[in-house]
């Protein structure tokens, strides 16, 4: 066991995993003042909501659907409580050792990811005053529409929508695209890709039934990537590519 837990610790070996986690901090920090640059200048937001919206009866027809509602939203949540569960119960085999592909401290990395994506986003939600679409004036709701920085009305409700929640089911897998590095750069791409995903597919259904803008999601995706990255620093997590298989030989 502590043959296959060891983890190389020269400053060599861990420097392409330094220099990687580098480049994802300033990219983190480039797209997010990107995201902030072009939703706060900008009318996309509602401009790609208006695509939805159908002016003469004055609502979002997707809204009540079978597909966007019952499968897309409500099922869509069933499955993935089952399928984090199955996950965890993967991570903690990890985090005994028995899996090799996945050292104990990924395992962990993935857990906790997996469980404080959504509840982060969860909790953003309630701190950010930011309506849905479907609540504000332009979409036969109350409120008026406001940027991110811009400040709310104090006579009015305060909005729970963003950043956005239901994408956040999709997007907790993408915290694999860190955990799997060890497997390899193949394994660790299907996992950032099954997170981009799910999550792109959630995110636009909820679009499509005016719940969220298009900044709702990406913001969502932004911090589901900067929390799994400084998890895995908390952690002490394995990054470097293909290191199981140093382990295996």
């Amino acid at each position: 066991m502590s043959e296959t837990l060891a983890i190389p610790a020269t400053g060599q070996s861990l420097a392409p995993a330094r220099a990687w986690i580098a480049m994802q901090g300033l990219l983190l920090l480039l797209a997010g003042a990107s995201l902030l640059w072009l939703f706060q200048t900008s009318d996309l937001d509602r401009q790609i909501a208006h695509l939805f919206f159908d002016e003469q009866q004055g609502l979002f027809p997707l809204r009540r659907t079978w597909l966007f509602e019952n499968l897309l939203h409500r099922s869509a949540k069933q499955v993935t409580y089952l399928a984090v569960a199955g996950a965890l119960y993967v991570c903690y085999l990890g985090y005994r050792g028995f899996l090799d592909w996945l050292p104990p401290r990924n395992a962990l990395l993935a857990a906790l990811g997996m469980l404080l994506i959504p509840l982060g986003i969860s909790i953003l939600k309630q701190l950010i005053s930011r309506h849905c679409p479907w609540d504000m004036v332009d979409f036969g709701g109350f409120a008026p529409y406001l940027h991110l920085l811009d400040t709310p009305p104090a006579e009015i409700k305060a909005g729970v929508c963003f950043p956005a929640g239901h994408a956040s089911t999709g997007l907790l897998w993408i915290v694999w695209g860190l955990a799997l590095r060890p497997a390899g750069r193949r394994m660790a791409r299907l996992g950032l890709l099954a997170g981009l995903l799910l999550g792109g597919v959630l995110g636009a259904a909820r679009m499509a039934q005016g719940a969220h803008f298009l900044s709702h999601t990406l913001w969502s995706l932004w911090f589901a990537w900067a929390l799994s990255l400084g998890l895995a620093l908390v952690v002490g997590a394995d990054l470097r590519l293909g290191t199981s298989r140093e382990r295996e030989a």
